[in-house]
């Protein structure tokens, strides 16, 4: 009985995850408490939003690339460096305690907060850049950009598409939906890279990870149908909603 009412829960907020990360990035900021709503510790927790995170991105960046809306030889380099801010940050994720992970939650939702109200003030939607002229000091910036968004998928996960949106958008001035294209990719390739090491920590709930994850590639390629269908004027307003949703998640804590 149980599980059904966690499965309840979880797979429509699952779905709702999926359909804004399609869009813009940014669905775990729903999932990841989702899943600590059942009462799951926070390590399990991770372990089934790792899961879930790397089967749904991956659908809505087949979308994104069958769109060609993803600048494919800057996001691979940059899948060099995020590769290894993935497995650092996943190995030292595995020896902080659970408490410690609870308040790094908290930071990384107000960090993403702020960051993401800062996203109008950048103008992204004005930008048009979607194939990106590869020289010593881009490849130099795409690395950066990599093991930054590999470091912070493996410490928090949540709102890693807001960032990557960001980094691409104000560092190279992508189209805001290349911007999440390219994000999409290094989202997959650090996401696969912390899941095998929770699955060989046995910290994953399949029972509830696996619905939940069928959940959330249906939101996430109906997300990217949308943002592709759409454009740039439903990711910014998508940017918006998980803005208030992330303010109201902080409002609750503090209560």
């Amino acid at each position: 009985m149980k599980l059904l009412t966690d499965l309840l829960i979880v797979c429509p907020l699952l779905f709702l995850a999926g359909l804004i990360d399609g869009i813009s990035g940014g669905g775990g900021i729903i999932s990841l408490p989702a899943y600590l709503m059942t009462g799951m510790s926070p390590s399990v927790a991770y372990g089934c939003n790792k899961m879930q995170s790397f089967l749904g991105t991956s659908a809505s960046l087949f979308k994104y690339a069958k769109s060609d809306l993803v600048d494919v030889r800057p996001a691979m380099i940059a899948c060099i460096t995020a590769i290894i801010g993935s497995m650092v940050s996943t190995n030292i994720m595995f020896a902080l305690s659970d408490d410690v992970k609870k308040i790094i939650i908290v930071v990384a939702m107000a960090f993403i907060i702020t960051l993401t109200l800062l996203v109008g003030r950048f103008k992204l939607d004005g930008r048009e850049m979607t194939r990106l002229v590869l020289t010593p000091t881009t490849v130099l910036l795409c690395l950066v950009c990599g093991l930054l968004l590999g470091l912070y998928d493996g410490f928090f996960g949540p709102g890693c598409g807001t960032v990557a949106l960001m980094l691409f958008s104000v560092i190279f001035g992508y189209d805001m939906r290349v911007a999440t294209g390219n994000g999409k990719v290094i989202i997959v390739v650090s996401n696969l890279i912390a899941l095998v090491s929770y699955i060989a920590k046995g910290s994953i709930l399949y029972e509830i990870a696996i619905p939940a994850s069928i959940a959330n590639i249906l939101g996430s390629y109906l997300g990217a149908y949308l943002a592709v269908r759409n454009g740039k004027r439903l990711v910014k307003w998508v940017l918006y909603l998980v803005t208030a949703v992330l303010i109201v998640q902080a409002v609750l804590k503090l209560i």
